[in-house]
């Protein structure tokens, strides 16, 4: 179980240098993301679920896409996009994202610096449509994925964010644009 675990740290850490920078041309301010984005899947554990994060650009704005396989097979059962944060204020409520895709639920991911472990976080499931929808997400909603966790957080013990199809066997298909914290 110990050498599990440290290999899924190591991995972590080689996916967090193979991450790709992606810059959001549209909202240059501080709240806004301007951040580096890395892919996750369950293979870091083992799992079978397969994908990809892209840049694609329609219309003169661009958007990140989750695309992929996710697969529960050989206990697998997700594939993921995040960044590192580090937020000095604490007096933001939440996340408006604005997504779109292929009809399925997704969840938003926050961790904290209450929850070290890779499958501590703070969740909020988003159902999809293929249209472009603007949610706002409080965070006094995102639900706790462990019973030790705290309840509640503040906006400056935010430390990540990420986006994830989870939890059942499905072709994945996020769009995410304009990401920022009010």
């Amino acid at each position: 179980m110990i050498i599990r675990f440290i290999f899924v740290l190591v991995v972590i850490f080689f996916n967090n240098i193979l991450s790709m920078e992606l810059t959001n041309k549209l909202s240059p301010e501080l709240n806004s993301f301007d951040k580096k984005w890395e892919f996750i899947s369950d293979q870091v554990m083992g799992g079978l679920s397969t994908g990809n994060l892209e840049i694609i650009t329609e219309e003169d704005e661009f958007f990140y896409r989750l695309n992929g396989k996710v697969t529960i097979e050989n206990n697998g059962g997700f594939i993921q996009f995040r960044s590192i944060i580090n937020l000095k204020k604490s007096d933001y409520e939440g996340v408006e994202i604005t997504v779109r895709g292929n009809g399925a639920n997704y969840s938003t991911h926050l961790t904290t610096k209450y929850t070290v472990l890779p499958w501590q976080y703070y969740t909020h499931e988003i159902l999809t449509t293929d249209s472009w929808t603007t949610l706002k997400i409080f965070f006094r909603d995102f639900k706790k994925s462990h019973f030790y966790q705290p309840q509640s957080f503040s906006s400056d013990d935010i430390t990540t964010v990420g986006f994830v199809a989870i939890g059942r066997n499905f072709d994945a298909l996020l769009d995410i644009k304009n990401i920022e914290f009010f």
